[in-house]
């Protein structure tokens, strides 16, 4: 947990208020290492620290020899292409999903990354995405419940999609930014979900969905079976 009193945790915070508000554009060089060890009066640790975080959640990314640039919000994919539901449609498979958990939480970090009050209620869904019967993925998504109440999050028993959902209630995200990591899965109760033997690695992925005036409305944690799910990236230069 970040205290938010900290210089880390300022650095972080002024760089991304400088992104959010223009100040840093995409392809902008941030002020180098020692150039903000000065600025704060902090050590070469601090500063990297706080880098590192900024390019693991997409904000920032660095070229070796060069330094480090406000990532570009186009190389994030487009929501529209990236739906889950819909990749496994367009490949043929039949879909469905088996409700784990709906409940309303208060969880410090979990807020932090949605960006609100640490004892703002959050609502939290949390299923497991199946493709012709199979188990594939197991999400959780996790929403300020002032965006989507406790009640109205139960719609995805009837929708079978959580961003149908968001969509019956006027909720449009349109870009997300996602980490991947490999992750040992070793919660007894989802093994058994996922039909996955204890320690097994997955894909790890966090997710986190932004309207189009790039405020966060969803984080998200998934671990997908890495023998249903690939990634593939094209670049074109």
């Amino acid at each position: 947990m970040e205290n938010r009193g900290t210089k880390y945790y300022q650095i972080k915070q002024d760089i991304i208020q400088a992104i959010k508000h223009q100040k840093l554009k995409p392809g902008d060089k941030v002020d180098s290492e020692s150039v903000i060890k000065k600025k704060y009066n902090v050590s070469a640790t601090t500063v990297r620290k706080a880098f590192s975080d900024l390019i693991s959640d997409g904000y920032l990314y660095g070229v070796q020899g060069l330094g480090t640039f406000v990532a570009k919000k186009q190389m994030i994919r487009n929501l529209t292409s990236i739906s889950f539901s819909d990749e496994l449609i367009q490949q043929g498979y039949e879909i469905d999903m088996k409700i784990d958990d709906i409940s309303e939480i208060v969880n410090e970090k979990i807020a932090e990354k949605l960006g609100i009050h640490k004892e703002q209620p959050i609502t939290c869904i949390k299923r497991v995405r199946l493709a012709n019967n199979e188990p594939i993925a197991y999400q959780s998504s996790y929403i300020d419940s002032r965006i989507l109440s406790l009640e109205d999050a139960k719609d995805i028993y009837k929708t079978k999609s959580f961003y149908k959902t968001l969509s019956n209630f006027r909720i449009i995200p349109t870009w997300v930014n996602e980490n991947y990591s490999i992750k040992e899965l070793n919660n007894t109760k989802i093994q058994k979900m996922m039909n996955i033997k204890k320690g097994e690695a997955t894909f790890f992925v966090k997710r986190i969905a932004f309207n189009e005036a790039d405020e966060i409305i969803e984080y998200a944690e998934t671990y997908f079976n890495k023998e249903w799910y690939s990634v593939t990236v094209n670049i074109k230069i």
